[in-house]
């Protein structure tokens, strides 16, 4: 067992909740750790510590915590050691995932609390202290809640003060003393925002839209308030005003709670009205009654105009303009991996980019800062496509047999249906003639009339319309282009899109799935090069070449009604860079110094100068959690010659 864990990995994993606690806090518990280790005769001095800095232990959205699972699952942890259980989590996952461990041959030690799954027993330690630590942390929300009760009662600050208010100390000379009580603050209406307050109002009466307001805000740089970060106003930020009661004086506290699941995620649900604390505190109204009943008014008749109906379906999103009127080749087409936003088009140093439509300095924004380079995309996109297409991968044969299936399948079907559809339109005909006669004699309601009339002839239209594209179908060759048409088809597709680029952009916008755009970033490097990922429809491939050809009549009616043609190609991934010499050549100067290689050779073998090659090294180690420090002292010596012979490498570079 001892053998297996040299070769395995030993992890030392601290991590601290807040902002608000000591940075050094990591620092003490890896020195606990490594001396529990060491009374436990466990060799850490090649131990990788991970550091999770100011994350919650209820949530297992961690960065770190996320790179220990995936530790777990390739088997590499051979110990995971912590100071206390907490430190790994205080959610209800703990136990499963210290199994986890175990399962995939490794071993879990908490140096503070004496656990050791090498110990029988474990198991039932391991348990109570998941469930002390889950349930301290929800005792704990419970009590910050009643605290935060207390507060409002008292007509003090909860931190729950929207825009245009002000928390303030009630004693200016009270300071906070260590672990102690917090000051009392009380909250005071901000004037300059109070005056933007009822400025929103005064035009919402007024009948402007929120819209306008928004616009009509930002343009003449009303300030954000203290909590928003955005630089622009925007509708919800308007609603939210118009609909909060503070601003008459009604302040409401604890109308939803925080819950979380077994992974630690939160989400707010309501609290029933009666477990809500209401306080009036007219002191604090900025706006008068009168004006705020007639905007909830308002508010009302615009809900019911544009709100949502009950027994109305749920409203999808409408389609894009860039769908439908493409500016550019990729323009809306390309998609953030990690937000799922478009990305759109910029410009730096005269070269066109496309960028996350979420990126920014606010909390919420996207942290994707890799760029796609629109010229290179293009380039690469379409070619791609064009040899694909001349190739005729197998995607689209399947596409093509399941359409002529299809369409001997309608073939036989039409004269049928053909029978069918005439024989109501004839019935057809007789209701409009008889309701036209009632109308004209005034025999029956005008209204109920014609709403019929129009029904009948819109079903009548319909069905003459199915009449004649059953008709063509019929005057057409039922067979489908031969193999050789098919071929010249697919490379007249493919010169198309290098041909007519507005052409081109509506032709990728039905072959092509959304793109999603994804950063590739080294080791130790805080830039990359972006990667493209996205797959080929095939079905549509099939359309564009039929609507070519004479030989099959109907098309777009046959593959509307076509359930089975829906062949995907395999997800396609284009790279738009790749990775630099340093990058390539970092493992492998890695392993030579691990050899004891000497620099000077190191050099000849990459090509790389000593600054180059240092660098390559220095960032790959690191990003293995292995200190510059642990290396043997050979290596620290050839790291002095290395710095002796800078000069030289400067040339060699």
């Amino acid at each position: 067992m001892f053998a297996m864990l040299l070769s395995l990995v030993i992890v030392i994993y601290t991590r601290f909740s807040s902002d608000l606690q000591s940075a050094k806090s990591c620092k003490d518990q890896e020195r606990e750790v490594r001396e529990g280790l060491a009374r436990m005769g466990i060799d850490h001095s090649k131990a990788i510590v991970i550091y999770d800095e100011a994350e919650s232990g209820t949530k297992t959205y961690r960065d770190e915590y996320a790179r220990l699972e995936a530790m777990v699952k390739a088997g590499e942890i051979g110990v995971l050691a912590v100071d206390d259980q907490a430190r790994l989590s205080r959610a209800d996952n703990a136990f499963a995932f210290i199994t986890d461990i175990v399962y995939s041959g490794g071993r879990f030690i908490s140096t503070g609390e004496g656990i050791d799954t090498n110990q029988p027993g474990w198991e039932l330690r391991v348990k109570v202290m998941e469930l002390h630590n889950s349930t301290t942390i929800r005792e704990l929300g419970r009590r910050v809640r009643r605290g935060q009760l207390g507060r409002v009662l008292g007509n003090l600050s909860a931190g729950d003060f929207p825009y245009a208010y002000r928390s303030f100390l009630l004693n200016p000379d009270a300071v906070r003393d260590g672990r102690g009580p917090k000051p009392e603050r009380g909250v005071k209406i901000h004037e300059e925002e109070a005056d933007w307050v009822r400025k929103i109002f005064d035009w919402f009466n007024s009948d402007r839209s929120i819209a306008w307001i928004s616009r009509e805000l930002s343009r003449l740089n009303a300030p954000h308030g203290h909590r928003r970060r955005s630089k622009r106003w925007r509708e919800r930020h308007v609603r939210g005003i118009l609909e909060n009661e503070k601003y008459v004086g009604t302040w409401r506290w604890g109308q939803t709670r925080t819950i979380r699941n077994s992974q630690g995620r939160k989400k707010q649900i309501p609290v029933p009205k009666e477990q809500q604390a209401v306080v009036e505190r007219p002191e604090l109204r900025i706006i008068e009654a009168d004006a705020w009943n007639k905007a909830q008014e308002r508010l009302r008749k615009l809900n019911d105009i544009y709100g949502h109906k009950p027994g109305q379906k749920e409203r999808g999103p409408k389609v894009h303009h860039t769908e439908l009127y493409p500016g550019s080749l990729l323009g809306g087409l390309v998609f953030c991996s990690q937000c799922g936003a478009r990305m759109w088009q910029m410009k730096a140093k005269n070269r066109t980019y496309l960028a996350c439509s979420n990126r920014g300095d606010t909390d919420d924004a996207c942290d994707m800062t890799t760029r796609v380079p629109v010229d290179r995309a293009e380039d690469a996109l379409l070619d791609y496509l064009a040899q694909v297409l001349i190739a005729c991968p197998k995607w689209v044969e399947q596409s093509l047999a399941s359409m002529r299936s299809r369409i001997e399948e309608v073939a036989h079907r039409i004269p049928e249906q053909m029978k069918l559809d005439e024989r109501r339109c004839r019935e057809l005909g007789s209701q409009i003639a008889n309701l036209v006669d009632a109308i004209a004699t005034g025999t029956l309601s005008s209204h109920a009339l014609q709403s019929r009339l129009v029904e009948a002839e819109r079903e009548e239209e319909q069905i003459h319309q199915r009449l004649k594209d059953a008709q063509r179908l019929l005057n057409a060759p039922v067979s489908m282009p031969d193999d050789e048409w098919i071929q010249r088809q697919l490379a007249s597709l493919a010169s198309v899109l290098r041909e007519n680029e507005y052409e081109a952009a509506l032709l990728l916008r039905k072959l092509v799935s959304p793109i999603l755009a994804e950063a590739v970033i080294a080791p130790g490097k805080s830039r990359g090069y972006a990667r493209l990922r996205f797959r080929i429809n095939g079905a549509e491939v099939v359309r564009n070449l039929l609507e070519a050809s004479n030989a099959v009549a109907a098309t777009d009616h046959l593959l509307t009604a076509s359930d089975d043609v829906h062949a995907m190609s395999d997800e396609v991934i284009l790279d738009l860079g790749g990775p630099t010499k340093m990058e390539l050549w970092a493992p492998k100067i890695a392993e030579m110094r691990e050899r004891g290689v000497p620099w000077k050779e190191i050099w000849k073998i990459t090509g790389l100068g000593s600054g180059p090659a240092y660098v390559a090294w220095k960032r790959y180690v690191d990003t293995q959690q292995r200190p510059a420090e642990s290396i043997d002292d050979r290596n620290r010596e050839s790291d002095e010659e290395a710095e002796e012979n800078n000069d030289d490498s400067d040339a060699a570079a």
